[in-house]
């Protein structure tokens, strides 16, 4: 829980801080609840937590199967669980038990299968239905977890399948954890400079100066902090 504390603290603060600048109000009262109610994008790294726990404590008790079935369980009353995080930790941890038991030799094994292609239309198939039905809660939902399983067996399926060393993705992949607890404060640092400083408001400079901020700026305070030696204490 180290990062989601110190890593919520420093954006919340300079949320709290520039809260003129930015889209979001943040409060000393968005601050002070901080261990109990996350903030922005570290919603994952408090339920991570929570499903890491559950999921440790299921199979002290429970084979991986019966832990599975649990997760299923949660993922279809999800939308019954509206209090605290249980809705986010109920529609997530299935996936977590899942990444579990498919290990990586029984997973290759599937994606080398020629007929995996069906995968990329099926992945668009469903979410133009899930954009269909938004309105409908239940139908919503079940669409919602369709498109995360289709999704994921698509991003691994690409990944299995790549001819070549793509090793700027493999960086990107073993450092994506520096990526997530700042990307936001350098795409939204990027954003407000072009607005507030240089005036530019082109949507396709914001996106392509945004993307490349919430990339690139976290690798190189990554770098920077291996080089002073303190990078154990920020991640």
């Amino acid at each position: 829980m180290n990062p989601y504390l110190l890593w919520s603290l420093i954006q919340g603060g300079i949320m709290l801080v520039l809260s003129s600048y930015t889209n979001g109000q943040t409060t000393w009262s968005d601050i002070i609840k901080i261990p109990i109610e996350p903030i922005a994008q570290f919603w994952f790294l408090y339920v991570l937590f929570l499903i890491t726990l559950l999921y440790f404590i299921g199979r002290k008790i429970a084979p991986a199967s019966y832990v599975l079935v649990l997760g299923f369980i949660l993922l279809c009353i999800a939308p019954l669980l509206n209090f605290w995080v249980l809705v986010p930790l109920a529609q997530n941890f299935f996936f977590f038990v899942l990444g579990s038991v498919m290990n990586k030799q029984r997973l290759t094994t599937i994606l080398v299968k020629k007929w995996n292609f069906i995968a990329i239309p099926l992945y668009l198939i469903v979410n133009v239905a899930l954009i269909q039905f938004i309105g409908n809660k239940w139908v919503h939902h079940f669409l919602w977890g369709l498109a995360a399983v289709c999704g994921i067996y698509l991003i691994a399926f690409i990944c299995v399948n790549l001819k070549y060393n793509h090793r700027f993705l493999q960086y990107l992949g073993q450092n994506s954890m520096i990526i997530f607890v700042a990307h936001i404060l350098a795409a939204s640092g990027a954003r407000i400079l072009l607005l507030n400083i240089f005036g530019i408001e082109n949507v396709f400079i914001h996106l392509l100066v945004g993307t490349l901020a919430g990339l690139l700026l976290p690798l190189l305070l990554w770098i920077i902090c291996k080089k002073m030696k303190i990078a154990r204490f920020i991640l």
